[in-house]
């Protein structure tokens, strides 16, 4: 899959440091994806990618959540 670095002009710097952030996270994941789809990975190479994930995942974790009410989760 090719992802393109590709601006939005957004007026509200809220929302344009939360589309950036959310560009920075999905390049996260597409670079687990690809390292997963590496041949021969023994179960623990495997395990530590995955691992890798869980900050992503978590809500708590993500600054993309920073500022935002409970509710709007």
């Amino acid at each position: 899959m090719q992802v393109s670095d590709r601006k939005i002009s957004v007026t509200n710097s809220t929302l344009s440091t939360l589309i950036e952030e959310l560009g920075t996270e999905c390049q996260n994941v597409i670079t687990l994806i690809h390292q997963l789809q590496l041949p021969d990975l023994s179960d623990r190479q495997k395990a530590e990618i995955l691992a890798e994930f869980l900050p992503l995942c978590n809500p708590s974790q993500r600054s993309l959540r920073r500022g935002l009410s409970d509710a709007s989760c």
